[in-house]
């Protein structure tokens, strides 16, 4: 069912109840004048004259119909719940009857002393009214005593038939406010029908458009507060399909560089590698051995920062452990140096004091020490050397880790360029303008960031570059410490 028809039927269902609530009010209000006006009537009639009249003659109606009048004498009722049938007879306008003290008629075309009637006279009220059902409709009875002690007319009973055409006007006034309700209801339901249908339009342009914003209505209502729920929720699926069109972004370019980063390192380490089961006894055999140790080297690290990138690139949740830097140290030095000697570069570790730990994910941050590590070793010439130095700040509850080499100097712009903060992209390993980050340095500052620790890059004198890692260890309290 679409809205409007709802609208049409909840504005009938509600203009019924609504006509009910103001007709039955007022058809209440007039016969209530009307009865209130036979009271007057009825009133008026206990007076000496009618009291003479009545009670010479008490068989035959005060007013009233004028056939079926029975003969003077010749009706005894024995009680009020007792009584022979009324004659056929036309109800007038206004008729009056009377009554005695025991409610008993005079004649027999007097009605039954209505009963509800008769038991709030017994209670000493001065008059009661209430409806009855006559020929022509929902008439009015007024039943009153007149004070004449042992009188056949003790009680009046006075009847007023409903006006002309009572019932016509009913279903009129009925059908005329149903009519009002029913329209009002309808003008008002209009304006909350076109906005809906607006923002079902605004909704389908929104996604047309990749999930636009929706602007709200002036009003300030629960069907305004759609926009900022249908707002939210178009936020959010616009950032999930950022993040799976970035993922799709990564994967082809992670397909493009296949051949790269490790076709082309397993090609030419093929090529090395066949060159040394020619050349076995060679005298440049050492250098294929070297040469293809450093193209293993070089692939393994790709292949692992490839892999951490992608993990990080898709948020995927990082565990945070307490981290052993001195063995996770160790195991970066063991690693590197054979490739340190294959290159000609002295490597060099500067144990702690005492064992120092820190909260991180293992894996990644031994990820980016190995990186520092490697660019270290990477761009020292033969005969200079590595240090890779851990050691407690004279804060007990800090660490510092560094890896400092001898390599060449890099300049001021050389120098800021590889030193600036970027935000982690995930694309650093296709960047190959010279002197830019490379992924390995980015996911170290990654790893520093999302671990609570500090990267520093610096120029010592005696040249080279440091790198250095520091921060809260894992024991440390305070405005420091770890969660």
């Amino acid at each position: 069912m679409t809205i409007w028809r709802r609208v049409l039927v909840a504005t009938v269902a509600a203009a019924v109840p609504a006509t009910a609530l103001i007709v039955v009010p007022i058809d209440w209000m007039r016969t209530h004048d009307l009865g209130t006006a036979l009271h007057r009537v009825v009133e008026s009639q206990i007076n000496d004259q009618v009291r003479e009249r009545c009670e010479s003659d008490p068989t035959w109606f005060l007013t009233g119909p004028l056939e079926g009048r029975p003969a003077h004498g010749t009706f005894v009722p024995a009680s009020p719940d007792d009584l022979p049938p009324r004659p056929r007879v036309q109800p007038q306008a206004f008729e009056l009857f009377a009554f005695d003290d025991n409610f008993l008629g005079s004649s027999s075309a007097n009605p039954r002393f209505p009963l509800e009637l008769r038991h709030r006279l017994q209670t000493g009220v001065p008059f009661a009214m209430e409806s009855y059902a006559s020929p022509t409709g929902m008439g009015v009875q007024v039943a009153m005593p007149t004070g004449w002690i042992d009188s056949p007319c003790a009680y009046f009973l006075g009847r007023m038939q409903p006006p002309p055409g009572r019932l016509a006007q009913r279903i009129e006034a009925a059908a005329g406010v149903f009519a009002v309700c029913f329209v009002v209801g309808l003008i008002a339901s209009q304006q909350t029908v076109r906005r809906v249908r607006r923002l079902a339009h605004d909704a389908r342009e929104s996604v047309a458009a990749d999930y636009a914003t929706i602007a709200p209505d002036a009003h300030r209502d629960e069907l305004s507060s759609l926009t900022f729920v249908f707002n939210d929720a178009a936020n959010d699926l616009h950032q999930r399909r950022a993040r799976i069109d970035d993922q799709d972004e990564m994967l082809r370019r992670f397909v493009r560089s296949t051949e790269d980063d490790i076709g082309r390192p397993l090609a030419e380490l093929e090529a090395r590698l066949t060159a040394i089961r020619a050349h076995v006894a060679a005298p440049d055999a050492a250098g294929h051995v070297r040469d293809a140790l450093r193209q293993t080297h070089d692939l393994s690290a790709r292949i692992e920062n490839l892999t951490l990138a992608a993990r990080l690139k898709t948020g995927e949740a990082l565990a945070a452990t307490r981290v052993d830097l001195g063995a996770l140290v160790n195991r970066v030095a063991a690693t590197h140096a054979p490739i340190a000697e294959a290159a000609g570069v002295a490597l060099h570790v500067a144990p702690p004091d005492r064992p120092i730990a820190i909260r991180a994910d293992e894996a990644l941050f031994e990820r980016a020490v190995a990186n520092v590590v490697d660019n270290a070793i990477r761009y020292s010439s033969s005969g200079g050397s590595v240090t890779i130095g851990l050691a407690r700040e004279a804060d007990a509850g800090r660490f510092r880790l560094w890896v400092s080499d001898t390599g060449t100097s890099l300049d001021d712009e050389q120098f800021r360029a590889l030193a600036a903060a970027k935000r982690f992209r995930g694309d650093e390993g296709w960047n190959r303008r010279p002197g830019s980050r490379g992924l390995g340095l980015t996911i170290a500052q990654e790893a520093a960031d999302r671990s609570g620790i500090t990267l520093d890059l610096k120029r010592p004198g005696a040249g080279g570059i440091e790198v250095e890692f520091s921060g809260p260890t894992a024991d440390a309290t305070g405005p420091d410490a770890v969660a």
